[in-house]
């Protein structure tokens, strides 16, 4: 599934590529694809709206539109946004096309099916419970020690199922939270109420240092992950311990282990994390 860094490559190149088109045409293969408002009516009404910005709220993409309505995209486990410079040839997975007067266009691709598109006022993004819900962005000044601190005190739930916890920080999912707590050399099953502050300190700058890392390689391709041109990412080719099980940890030279945590996958080592 397309974490924090992998949709924020993406808006990065959307925001290069569609900031000033206008929408001319909307082609929907698979009506399920769109949850607000339906589909015959987001192809009827959409076109002639002007991109005006391209942002992000944790794995939610948001495309600003001129009349202050916002087009918000959810790839979930599978989907892609690719960009063409003239009309997208769809293909059996290709649920949604965006058609911009200039004849270029945005595909919207998924294989399993589960990724979401919605447009709607921008005043009424409550509508969207899981964006709604979110936590703080993992970059901005209130996700703290103290903050992360607050919310593990009481919680019987394990650190990694805290971090996996939308409501308590926006965007993280498995491959970063594994990645985070190595750096931090926190163990992933540890109960986050465990934690003292320092390890909440340092567990934030981890998350930061991790997410920031994986922005510069544009994101990790384990599977199905490509950027706005179709391209992979390559921070796969920099991981510590997700999915490195049997390796050698490389600050310490410990095999890797793979364990369940939180019903996930789950890739640390036994010597650094304590």
């Amino acid at each position: 599934m397309p974490e924090l860094p992998e949709v924020e490559t993406i808006r990065r190149d959307l925001e290069t590529l569609l900031v000033g088109k206008k929408i001319a045409g909307v082609e929907i293969y698979y009506s399920g694809s769109v949850k607000i408002p339906s589909a015959a009516r987001l192809r009827q009404e959409l076109p002639g709206r002007k991109i005006t910005g391209v942002g992000r709220r944790g794995k939610y993409l948001q495309i600003f539109l001129h009349d202050a309505s916002v087009l918000i995209i959810h790839l979930r486990m599978t989907g892609q946004l690719l960009f063409a410079k003239n009309v997208f040839q769809p293909d059996k997975h290709t649920h949604v096309i965006f058609i911009f007067s200039d004849s270029s266009s945005l595909a919207f691709h998924d294989v399993r099916k589960f990724g979401t598109i919605y447009w709607l006022p921008s005043h009424s993004l409550q509508l969207i419970k899981g964006l709604a819900s979110l936590g703080p962005e993992p970059f901005a000044a209130e996700f703290n020690e103290s903050y992360l601190f607050e919310r593990a005190k009481n919680r019987k739930t394990s650190i990694k199922a805290l971090l996996l916890n939308q409501e308590i920080v926006a965007g993280l999912g498995n491959i970063y939270a594994d990645e985070s707590l190595h750096r931090a050399g926190i163990r992933p099953d540890r109960p986050a109420a465990s934690l003292t502050l320092n390890e909440c300190k340092i567990l934030c700058q981890s998350i930061c240092e991790v997410l920031e890392e994986a922005i510069y390689w544009r994101g990790t391709t384990m599977s199905d992950y490509r950027d706005a041109a179709g391209s992979s990412g390559a921070f796969q080719n920099h991981l510590r311990v997700y999915k490195q099980s049997g390796k050698e940890c490389p600050r310490c030279g410990q095999e890797i282990c793979r364990i369940v945590v939180a019903g996930r996958g789950t890739h640390y080592c036994p010597a650094c994390q304590k």
